[in-house]
Formats: C-alpha cells, sequence, structure tokens
C-alpha cells in the first residue's frame, strides 16, 4: 500500500486496504486510497457539521435548502432546487413545507409560469442565515487547520480537478 507512509499512523482506509489485501492479494484497491477517504471523509464530516447545525436550530436539508435560495438571490423554483440540491421533487417538497411551517420560506407566483410558484427566502431566514453560516465555516476552518495554507489550495485544486471529471463523465453517460 503505497500510499501510506511508513511512519504516518494508519488511518481506516488505509485498515480496508490491508483487510482486502488479505483477502484479494492480487486485487488493486489503490484507487480507494483516494476514493475511500474521499468518502469516508465526507461522511465523518457530515455527521459532525450536522451536529453543528443542529445546534443552530437547522437541519442539513434545512440548511441546504435556504443557503442554495440565498446564493441564487433568494429566490428559485422548486423544481431548480431539486436539481441543484440533486434530491427527489418529493424531497424538496417536504423540506419546503418544513421550511414554510418555520416562517424561513414563502410561495410566491412564478411570473414566467402562472401556474406555477417560486420559493423566496424570508426575512427570517436572511437574519439566521449569516450565524448559522459562520458556525458552519468555523467548524470547517477547525477541520482544516493542520493542513498548512499551500496544502489546504493543493487539496482543493486536487478536488477541483477530480470533480470536473467525474461531473464531465456523468454528463455523457
Amino acid at each position: 500500500m503505497s500510499d501510506d507512509a511508513a511512519d504516518s499512523p494508519n488511518d481506516y482506509i488505509a485498515e480496508v486496504r490491508g483487510q482486502w489485501e488479505t483477502i484479494f492479494p492480487d486485487l488493486d484497491t489503490s484507487m480507494v486510497a483516494v476514493m475511500g477517504r474521499i468518502a469516508r471523509i465526507a461522511q465523518v464530516v457530515q455527521v459532525r457539521s450536522d451536529e453543528v447545525l443542529a445546534a443552530q436550530g437547522v437541519t442539513r436539508g434545512e440548511f441546504d435548502v435556504i443557503s442554495l435560495l440565498a446564493r441564487h438571490g433568494g429566490t428559485l423554483s422548486p423544481t431548480r432546487v431539486s436539481t441543484e440540491l440533486i434530491i427527489s421533487g418529493a424531497g424538496v417538497t417536504k423540506r419546503l413545507k418544513r421550511l414554510g411551517s418555520a416562517g424561513l420560506v414563502s410561495r410566491i407566483p412564478d411570473p414566467a409560469d402562472g401556474r406555477g410558484s417560486l420559493v423566496q427566502l424570508t426575512d427570517t431566514a436572511w437574519d439566521l442565515l449569516r450565524p448559522i453560516l459562520e458556525s458552519v465555516l468555523g467548524f470547517e476552518n477547525r477541520l482544516l487547520a493542520d493542513l498548512g495554507l499551500e496544502s489546504q489550495e493543493q487539496l482543493a485544486g486536487s478536488l477541483r480537478d477530480l470533480l470536473i471529471s467525474i461531473e464531465a463523465d456523468t454528463a455523457s453517460s
């Protein structure tokens, strides 16, 4: 397993690779060094950031919708929310219902389609957004604190390249 330095402690993924190597010694698991770690990091960060969001009184799903709307000027169609967040229409409806009941979003008529509606952030949501975002960004900053700025930039660039490649491959499928 060449991805792990001999003097570095093993992480979960190195252990997994070692287990697979024992079972199937001729199987190449080198891609797990990257893909497995991406997945594992995402799982760990998701659980811990959900705790940060819960302390702010919102769920991950609610935060995703609120932040998406904010980044797009505060108003989008439910279909666009579904597409951007890669969730079902039913999932969007459920989230919007909860956010509407909490007074964080409202529906307004779609001027481009008299039969449709748009979802709009309320003033209450705008007031809550910055403190919530600050708590999430502070949490993420603490997670990256042990990496130097240069390492963070290099990692961000490599992950960007991988994401572009994967999304392009998905789009052509």
